[in-house]
């Protein structure tokens, strides 16, 4: 391939000029991309530093111990926050805990003991319906303040028209109040059952493959209701009940009954509650002792290496000293003498 020669001297020093002002600006672009590497490189490697240094100082601060939680939060926060409060707050509380601390032990007493606040307070709410004919009015009654002005009007005694003594209510029907009447069904469904079925998933996730069989299900099940699970969790939630009964009344009982936490149309609220809570705890209490009792090999924890190798010695023990068991014509038996028989018979 032929290549144009420049014609004249002034086109030969152009040509020399453009080459070395290409070489000249193709070192300038090669040194400044290096330095753009270099410099992206001490800028990865500082960020990495640093956060290095972060996840160390976090890991030294968090997770802390569950005593020193448990001891010191009471005290910082204010006594409206758990006293005359539902049970739901409490296991509200109990969550802020689990985050503080990453136990393993308050998540499994969190799973039982949402499950029981689950059954408890759908029965409540179910007995308000079936016996004093109202749609989730408890529900609506124990909202937050400022929601409760959108979606119920108090009245005095006798300005409804009747021959009532104590303070009633009207529940509104108006866009607002569809509106916050909405919003407290979120909350409800997010703040019980989506609250337990995220402690559900954590739990299942740390110790659990996704895609398991009903035996691994039922062995999740065995691992989260323990006895001092169990236990646990029913002592929190008569801790709840001996505070507020002591608070409000002065007297220490089991279970607490009174307007001062929920408000309700009918007290039996209460006794629905803790019976619902109570087949809760039996029927866990009832599972461990099936787990605890049943021989069935599908049932009982596999044995170790180290006790299989154990009892693979034992039987091959047992099977040496079995005589029994060894052929007829392998085992020893009498050699006849020639030196005997001539002896006797030369006496």
């Amino acid at each position: 391939m032929c290549q144009l020669q420049p014609t004249t001297a002034a086109e030969a020093n152009d040509v020399s000029f453009d080459k070395k002002h290409m070489g000249n600006y193709r070192r300038v672009v090669t040194t400044t991309e290096n330095n753009d590497i270099s410099y992206a490189k001490k800028k990865h490697g500082s960020n990495s530093n640093q956060n290095k240094q972060q996840s160390w100082l976090i890991s030294k601060i968090w997770p802390l111990p569950v005593p020193v939680v448990l001891s010191v939060l009471p005290f910082l926060l204010p006594q409206s926050s758990y006293l005359n409060r539902g049970y739901t707050v409490w296991f509200h509380l109990l969550s802020v805990v689990y985050l503080l601390t990453q136990s393993t032990f308050i998540r499994k007493v969190l799973i039982l003991q949402g499950i029981g606040i689950c059954l408890g307070w759908y029965s409540a709410i179910a007995t308000d319906l079936f016996v004093e004919g109202t749609f989730c009015h408890t529900l609506y009654r124990n909202m937050p303040g400022s929601m409760q002005p959108y979606m119920i009007q108090y009245l005095e005694p006798g300005e409804d028209g009747g021959e009532s003594t104590t303070a009633t209510y009207i529940i509104l029907n108006t866009y607002s109040s569809w509106l916050m009447k909405a919003l407290s069904h979120v909350l409800d469904a997010i703040g019980h059952p989506g609250l337990v079925y995220l402690f559900y998933r954590l739990h299942y996730k740390q110790h659990y493959n996704k895609n398991v069989d009903g035996q691994e299900a039922t062995s999740f099940w065995k691992v989260v209701l323990t006895w001092p699970i169990i236990v646990s969790a029913w002592h929190f939630s008569r801790i709840w009940s001996m505070v507020h009964s002591f608070y409000n009344t002065g007297n220490i009982s089991w279970w607490y009954f009174g307007h001062d936490v929920y408000k309700l149309n009918n007290l039996n609220c209460y006794l629905v509650a803790y019976i619902a809570e109570g087949i809760c705890f039996v029927v866990a209490i009832l599972c461990r002792l099936y787990w605890d009792y049943n021989f069935d090999e599908s049932i009982v924890s596999p044995l170790s290496m180290k006790d299989e190798i154990h009892i693979e010695n034992l039987i091959s023990m047992d099977k040496r000293d079995l005589v029994f068991d060894t052929p007829r014509d392998k085992a020893p038996q009498l050699i006849h003498s020639e030196s005997a028989v001539s002896t006797t018979s030369m006496m």
